[in-house]
């Protein structure tokens, strides 16, 4: 099993994320699948995170987005679902 540190997210390649953040509430246009999805102010912190930072693991990244890491390890599974990040 690996560790936390051993995996890291960032955003997928050529995503082409459109933004909109209304009273905590994200709104994203997903350019490679041409979807667009409503996301908690959590997911939209840790996307703008992975934005902005890169790649990195969930340590950091729940220090990032201020979260604990098992609430937000549910959230990176989400997002990955929706193929707007991935494991590197």
């Amino acid at each position: 099993m690996q560790n936390s540190t051993d995996v890291r997210w960032s955003l997928v390649t050529g995503a082409a994320l459109a933004w909109r953040c209304w009273d905590g509430e994200y709104v994203i246009h997903h350019a490679l699948s041409n979807d667009t999805h409503r996301l908690t102010e959590l997911a939209g912190r840790a996307l703008l995170a992975l934005q902005r930072t890169g790649a990195l693991d969930l340590d950091s990244l729940a220090r990032e987005c201020g979260e604990a890491c098992e609430e937000l390890g549910e959230t990176l599974a989400a997002l990955a679902e929706l193929d707007l990040i991935a494991r590197c």
